[in-house]
């Protein structure tokens, strides 16, 4: 019994230390290459406007009338959204990480202005866990909202 006992804590923590690992360090599959995100994990923990599966696609935000002004609305954003660090902007790029808070999970939200098409691509997906109950397809009409109101004021 005390084996069976030991071997279920050792299995719990290799699990949690496994969880904790992982959520603490970014993904080798974070940028954009070759104008494209990484393509979406086979789990339910994430959108993107590149997404070819219709329940994972979002749409596309437009871009501003300037680079410039897109990619301050996009910080601007989120800002006003809170609960993120932006670990990464690199020239059309961005890389922001949101930590949810009652269990400290991160997610990765990347932002990439394609001036060619006069859009914003937009990736959201939790670092751990199969599904997030929704949660990166509401911080995506979340960051819609907030961003539509700085291209209004544009106008």
């Amino acid at each position: 019994m005390a084996v069976i006992a030991i071997l279920l804590v050792a299995l719990v923590v290799g699990v949690t230390v496994k969880l904790i690992w992982q959520n603490s360090k970014v993904p080798e599959y974070v940028g954009v290459h070759d104008g494209q995100f990484a393509p979406l994990p086979n789990s339910p923990n994430a959108v993107s406007s590149q997404a070819l599966d219709a329940s994972r696609h979002v749409e596309p935000l437009p871009m501003l009338a300037t680079f410039g002004a897109t990619q301050a609305a996009l910080t601007n954003t989120l800002e006003e959204m809170g609960k993120n660090k932006i670990s990464k902007v690199e020239g059309p790029y961005l890389h922001a990480v949101f930590t949810s808070a009652q269990m400290g999970y991160n997610d990765d939200v990347e932002l990439w202005i394609d001036e060619q098409d006069r859009v914003v691509h937009y990736r959201s997906q939790s670092r751990v866990g199969y599904s997030d109950m929704g949660a990166n397809r509401a911080r995506y009409d979340r960051f819609r909202s907030i961003y539509s109101t700085f291209a209004e004021g544009e106008n």
